[in-house]
């Protein structure tokens, strides 16, 4: 029974999928925080949350990277800030998964322009698909800062290059 509530219906050719696109995807935005903002400690993704999971067919699959500041400050991106609710980073805007023909993996990350970059066969982010801009999320970072729940995160060419990075792969049906 236990189980059944908090762990996603999938088989293992799929979370495996599930498990390596979404750490090519958190390795993407992980790196994009610690090449472009000054002032942050670490980084840590949440587990994948897959809701819509009914027997096979899946609806939405995301994570939620959260930030620390130097201060012992954290925030979790993709959470409502006051009236702003900003995009999870999941399936449809940040990443495709399937399998082809023949049951290969197909995994394809979006990169700053909005293309798709095939990544299928990477086991680490290939520097095709680091990202430059990423409007959403620096919006986002911004907001957090003006809320208070950051402080000194600041958007910057030297980044916070010994920000630690926490992947996570765990699948988890729901958030928790």
């Amino acid at each position: 029974m236990y189980n059944k509530l908090t762990k996603p219906n999938l088989s293992p050719k799929t979370t495996k999928l599930y498990q390596r696109g979404f750490r090519l995807l958190e390795e993407q935005y992980g790196t994009y925080f610690k090449e472009h903002y000054k002032g942050i400690e670490k980084i840590e993704f949440s587990p994948i949350y897959i809701t819509g999971d009914n027997g096979g067919s899946m609806l939405n699959a995301y994570v939620r990277p959260t930030i620390y500041d130097k201060y012992g400050n954290k925030a979790t991106l993709g959470t409502k800030i006051k009236k702003y609710i900003p995009n999870s980073y999941g399936l449809v805007t940040h990443i495709f998964l399937d399998f082809d023909g023949s049951g290969n993996d197909v995994i394809e990350l979006m990169d700053s322009e909005g293309n798709e970059i095939d990544v299928s066969n990477e086991k680490h982010l290939p520097d095709e698909a680091k990202l430059t801009r990423a409007k959403g999320t620096d919006l986002n970072i911004e907001l957090l800062v003006e809320d208070g729940q950051l402080k000194d995160v600041v958007k910057d060419g030297k980044g916070s290059p010994e920000a630690e990075i926490i992947y996570n792969v765990k699948l988890s049906k729901g958030e928790e």
